[in-house]
C-alpha cells in the first residue's frame, strides 16, 4: 500500500542550477510548475489574518499589492507559471478552533450539554467574525450557511456520545477535522473573490493570466493506512491516482471551454490534517499534522518546493526567551531538522521532513514568518548544497548547540 511515487516529469529545467537550488524551477505534476505554501493556525487567527496569508499567495503569484521580495524570485512573465497548492490549518487564536471542538467531545461524553453547546457556539461565532470583516454583507452567506450546517451536523454526533457515554477515537478524529474545511474555504472564497475583482475591473496580471482558485478536500486525495503504523502511512500510489482525478474534475468545472487553458491557472486550496483511510473512512494525520498534509502534497504534486508558513521568522539559533543573542540560522539540513524536531522544537512537524525526503528530486522546506513577509526565513534542504563555514545544529541529550 506504501508504494513510491513515479519520478517527476523529465522536462528540462528552466535554468542551469542544481536541484534545491533556490533559483532552479522543473515541471513537476500534469507537467506544470508547482509549489506548496502552508498557512498555520495562527496565520489564518482572525479576518486580518486571512487578509494577510491571501496577500501572500497573490505575491507568489505576481498579481498582490505587496511589493516585489524575496518570496517572488520569478518576476519574469516569459518563465513558466506557477500552479500552487495552500494548505490550510484550522482558524488558530485563543481558544484554538481544534482544540475547541476536541472539548466538545470531551463534554458530550460527560453528558455537559451545556458547555457543549457553549463551545460549538464559539467555533460560530468565530467564523462568522471572520466572514462578516472579510466579505460584504450578504454576498457569502452560504458559506456561513454550510459552517451552520456542518455544526447542526455535529451537534447530532455529540449527542450520541453523551448516550454513550463514550468518547470514540474515531468521533474524536472526525470531529476535530471540521476547523480545516471551515477556514480552507474562507481562504478560497477570499482568493477567489479578489480575483473576481481584479477580472471585473480590468485589471490583469502581469503575465496575462488569469487565476483561478478552488477548494479541495484533502479527504478527496490523501489516503492512508491505518493498519501500516499507528499515526496511519501514506498510500501513495493511491493517493496519486486520486489527485490526478480530482485535478482534472476542477478543471473541467471551473475553467471556461473552448479557450486556450494556458491563459488560465487553477489553484488548489487544500484542508491540512484531515485525510481519508482505505475504506474512505474520515481520518485526520493526527495533531499539528497540517505540516505533514503540506509535504504530502508537495510530493505528490512533484512540487518545487514547500513553504510553512508561520509566527516566527525561521529556525532560530536558540530559544530567544534564555538566549538574547538568538538569530535565525540561513539554512539547516534535513538531518539537523530531524534532530531539532525530535528534540522538541515546535518550527516543523517531525513526519514532514520525510515526503520531502523521499521525493525525488528532494523537496526543500521553507519556514517563513507570515507576518514578517518580506524575510528569506530558513531553508532545510539535503546537507550537500549547504555551505561548508555556515552555522550548524547539533543535539545532545537535552541540550540543542547551534
Amino acid at each position: 500500500m506504501n508504494q513510491e511515487v513515479s519520478d517527476r516529469n523529465d522536462g528540462p529545467s528552466q535554468t542551469q542550477t542544481q536541484p534545491g537550488d533556490p533559483g532552479a524551477y522543473f515541471l513537476g505534476f500534469d507537467s506544470k510548475r508547482w509549489e506548496v505554501h502552508k498557512f498555520g493556525g495562527t496565520s489564518v487567527a482572525s479576518a486580518d489574518c486571512f487578509l494577510k496569508a491571501a496577500a501572500i499567495v497573490e505575491e507568489q503569484l505576481g498579481i498582490g499589492a505587496l511589493p516585489p521580495s524575496h518570496s517572488n524570485p520569478y518576476p519574469n512573465p516569459n518563465d513558466t507559471p506557477k500552479h500552487l497548492a495552500v494548505v490550510v490549518s484550522a482558524i488558530g487564536g485563543k481558544p484554538k478552533v481544534t482544540d475547541l471542538l476536541l472539548n466538545s467531545v470531551s463534554a458530550a461524553a460527560d453528558r455537559d450539554m451545556t458547555q457543549v453547546e457553549a463551545l460549538l457556539g464559539r467555533v460560530q461565532e468565530k467564523h462568522d467574525t471572520c466572514i462578516d470583516a472579510l466579505f460584504p454583507q450578504n454576498t457569502h452567506q452560504k458559506l456561513k450557511d454550510q459552517i451552520q450546517s456542518d455544526i447542526s451536523d455535529l451537534r447530532d454526533i455529540l449527542k450520541t456520545v453523551a448516550l454513550m457515554k463514550w468518547q470514540a477515537s474515531r468521533i474524536r478524529e472526525l470531529v476535530s477535522g471540521f476547523g480545516e474545511l471551515w477556514s480552507s474555504q474562507i481562504l478560497a472564497c477570499l482568493l477567489s473573490a479578489q480575483a473576481q475583482k481584479r477580472h471585473s475591473t480590468g485589471t490583469s496580471s502581469p503575465d496575462k493570466l488569469t487565476h483561478h482558485f478552488t477548494y479541495v478536500d484533502a479527504r478527496r486525495i490523501i489516503t492512508v493506512d491505518e493498519e501500516a503504523i499507528q499515526d496511519g502511512a501514506v498510500c501513495w500510489d493511491i493517493s496519486q491516482t486520486k489527485v490526478k482525478e480530482v485535478y482534472a474534475q476542477e478543471c473541467a468545472r471551473l475553467l471556461p471551454k473552448g479557450e486556450d487553458c494556458l491563459k488560465h491557472c487553477l489553484h488548489m486550496v487544500i484542508t491540512g490534517y484531515v485525510a481519508s483511510n482505505t475504506q474512505g473512512v474520515a481520518t485526520t494525520l493526527q495533531r499539528d499534522g497540517s505540516d505533514y498534509s503540506a509535504a504530502i502534497m508537495g510530493r505528490l504534486l512533484q512540487s518545487n518546493n514547500i513553504t510553512i508558513w508561520t509566527d516566527v521568522d525561521g529556525v532560530l539559533s536558540a530559544d530567544p526567551r534564555r538566549v538574547l543573542e538568538a538569530h535565525v540560522i540561513p539554512e539547516v539540513s534535513y538531518n539537523e531538522a530531524m534532530e531539532l524536531a525530535d528534540f522538541g522544537a515546535k518550527v516543523i512537524h517531525p513526519k514532514t521532513i520525510q515526503p520531502a525526503i523521499m521525493a525525488h528530486p528532494q523537496i526543500p522546506i521553507y519556514i517563513r514568518n507570515t507576518f514578517n513577509s518580506s524575510f528569506h526565513g530558513t531553508r532545510i534542504y539535503t546537507s550537500g548544497t549547504t555551505h561548508i563555514d555556515r552555522d550548524k545544529c547539533v543535539c545532545r541529550e537535552r541540550v540543542i548547540i547551534i
